[in-house]
């Protein structure tokens, strides 16, 4: 992976953290223990949800074009998950206290869209660093920090499964907030971590 790749990677894996952290500041009325990163797209500065969208999602393809020669198909994976956050930058979601017999069109394709990405991007990571296991300067380090990801996903899935069956998508008594946040950190680092890893 070429020097100036993964500077963009590390720098727009950068940039999507620190917009969402950010946000925080920017938008309190969104509790993160259990209002989902998407819903940022909904406030007063949206916007900013969206390029930390693109960012990230910009991450993960550039990351995906680089190792493309080395880790095939695997890397076909990253950017197919890719398609999940770069998605999410255009296509809003309803809030998530919306009762799910009013949820719109639009939001399920978001919803879509986030699954592609939280669910995709844990096996995309293990498969390319199972991939650039052999390479002498990657090793296995890449493949056991698909650990994380695969972690954060769990926390995730645990916590979503306490609002099946309820009227809306999700309420203070479903903590999903810290799980989608910590998943979020746990993909993007994954990524940052790669491209420092396999630059040469």
């Amino acid at each position: 992976m070429s020097s100036p790749l993964a500077l963009y990677v590390l720098l727009a894996a950068g940039v999507a953290i620190a917009l969402v952290a950010l946000l925080h500041r920017l938008e309190p009325e969104y509790d993160p223990s259990w209002r989902m990163l998407s819903e940022y797209s909904l406030g007063r500065y949206g916007i900013v949800m969206r390029v930390a969208f693109l960012a990230a999602g910009s991450a993960v393809v550039v990351l995906a074009a680089a190792l493309s020669a080395a880790a095939w198909p695997a890397a076909l994976a990253l950017a197919i998950v890719a398609i999940g956050p770069i998605g999410a930058a255009f296509i809003d979601t309803d809030p998530i206290t919306t009762p799910r017999t009013e949820m719109s069109g639009r939001s399920n394709v978001h919803g879509a869209l986030g699954t592609i990405f939280i669910l995709g991007f844990p096996v995309a990571a293990t498969l390319v660093g199972l991939a650039l296991a052999g390479d002498a300067a990657v090793g296995p380090g890449l493949a056991w920090a698909s650990l994380a990801p695969w972690l954060a996903l769990a926390w995730f899935l645990g916590v979503n499964l306490r609002a099946v069956g309820s009227a809306v998508a999700g309420s203070p008594d479903v903590r999903i907030g810290w799980p989608n946040r910590v998943s979020m950190l746990a993909d993007v680092g994954w990524v940052a971590l790669a491209a420092a890893t396999a630059v040469h």
